[in-house]
């Protein structure tokens, strides 16, 4: 009874394996990084093909390794709140009517400036009157001292539809003009109760003090009552990724598709592409996780593009709550009258994360990527990166560009998740169990046995 009894429990009770550090072959891709010499802290803006790769949507399955194969401490940071942007100021314009002698040429112009380098006044000759058409105007940057990052025009209400195309070149001494937007289109369209507004104007950076508008088409001027500027922020501009989502129409589901994107990403604005000109659609977007999800209302909105001229005038991303949800949904009102046929393309626009990690050891390094058995780091490294800013180059890091090719670790292989683990500790609680139950059992029969002789 004993002896049967040992060879049980032998058998029963195997100890179970403690699961083995995940090495860099457990991770199917990885990009390759060499920091510079001295580097402490390293910084960089998550690839793109992590997004793709990750098996783990909070992106718990990536490591860093050193050259030697060892992991090193890391963080993932999504800077949910970045510093807020710059107001609008008000800026000094001054209208124009003689016109330059070439596009990239100065004017024949007398132009008295203050001096800090801003402009007084201009000679009354060159001054046009109420009755011409003025196409070009001055604008002083002198008193921001600050590159521009936009520009806003705001023009009286108008009873006309109208779009126009504009330059903007920069200048320090109003003679050499280099162009900061080369052609820009704004608009003022109304149709079916929407409106199109389109008064904003991206510049290249520069540091130069004076802009000149110059409207480019030949249709009715343009006439701004306000010229408004937005200075650059702080530290480097925040990367941003765009990706463009093709879509599928519902067999049964007039103006409805729906769109996959081909990796988590942190979405955080959207957009509609019309490969048809003049289509409009009022729409409504909706994501979810996975298949078996239950969709998410992200924004409703008009999305559009006009052309006219050969100019397009397209509208705005909308922004939305930050998802890494993959599949998403568009919703079109009265799809017949506003994109026929067509199937608009999907927008997406991101901000990559920021990945911070301690360059311990010897590089070159390696950020690991893609493995279905690695589960999210449980040791809070937070503590160690305490002192790095929030904006580029303002902090003890030291930001770096991982190489764009992608290199195989372990393999598509690491993303197939592994057969579930046979619950060892179960079967052997189950097993003594039943054994116990065994050995009663045994001596409950020996003793009534003795009772009946």
């Amino acid at each position: 009874m004993r002896r049967w009894l040992w060879v049980l429990l032998a058998v029963v009770l195997v100890p179970y394996a403690v699961s083995a550090k995940m090495q860099m072959n457990d991770f199917a891709y990885g990009v390759r990084v060499t920091l510079p010499k001295g580097t402490a802290i390293a910084a960089m803006d998550l690839p793109g093909q992590v997004y793709r790769d990750a098996f783990r949507k909070d992106l718990g399955d990536l490591r860093v390794f050193n050259a030697a194969g060892e992991p090193v401490p890391h963080m993932i940071r999504y800077s949910r709140t970045r510093d807020a942007e710059p107001p609008w100021r008000s800026l000094a314009f001054f209208p124009v009517s003689d016109p330059p002698t070439s596009e990239a040429g100065g004017y024949r112009v007398h132009v008295r400036t203050g001096p800090d380098g801003t402009i007084v006044q201009i000679d009354p000759e060159l001054t046009p009157s109420p009755s011409q058409s003025v196409r070009t105007y001055l604008i002083d940057l002198s008193p921001l001292r600050r590159s521009l990052a936009r520009l806003q025009l705001e023009w009286p209400q108008q009873d006309k539809n109208w779009m126009a195309t504009v330059g903007i070149d920069a200048s320090d001494d109003l003679a050499a003009w280099t162009p900061v937007q080369p052609r820009a289109t704004v608009a003022d369209i109304r149709y079916g109760g929407h409106r199109l507004l389109r008064n904003a104007i991206e510049l290249d950076r520069t540091a130069k003090r004076y802009l000149r508008l110059r409207q480019l088409d030949s249709g009715p001027a343009i006439r701004p009552v306000r010229i408004l500027g937005r200075i650059h922020q702080e530290g480097s501009k925040a990367i941003r990724a765009v990706r463009k989502v093709e879509g599928r129409p519902l067999p049964d589901s007039p103006g409805v598709f729906e769109y996959r994107t081909s990796g988590a990403f942190p979405v955080d604005r959207v957009n509609l592409v019309f490969d048809q000109a003049n289509s409009m659609a009022e729409a409504l977007l909706e994501s979810r996780g996975d298949a078996h999800g239950n969709w998410k209302r992200r924004t409703r909105g008009l999305f559009y593009r006009i052309d006219l001229d050969g100019t397009s005038l397209v509208s705005d991303p909308l922004s939305v709550p930050m998802t890494m949800d993959r599949d998403w949904r568009l919703t079109v009102d009265d799809p017949e009258s506003t994109i026929g046929r067509s199937i608009p393309r999907l927008e997406i626009t991101y901000r990559p994360h920021d990945l911070f990690f301690i360059a311990r050891g010897s590089g070159p390094f390696t950020i690991a990527f893609g493995s279905a058995r690695a589960m999210p780091l449980k040791v809070n490294v937070a503590a160690l990166f305490e002192g790095i800013g929030r904006r580029h180059e303002q902090g003890i890091e030291r930001w770096v560009t991982p190489e764009k090719a992608k290199i195989v670790l372990g393999g598509p292989r690491r993303l197939s998740p592994e057969p579930k683990p046979v619950p060892t500790r179960r079967i052997v609680l189950w097993s003594i169990l039943l054994l116990g139950v065994l050995v009663v059992a045994a001596m409950a029969w020996h003793l009534a046995r003795r009772m009946i002789r």
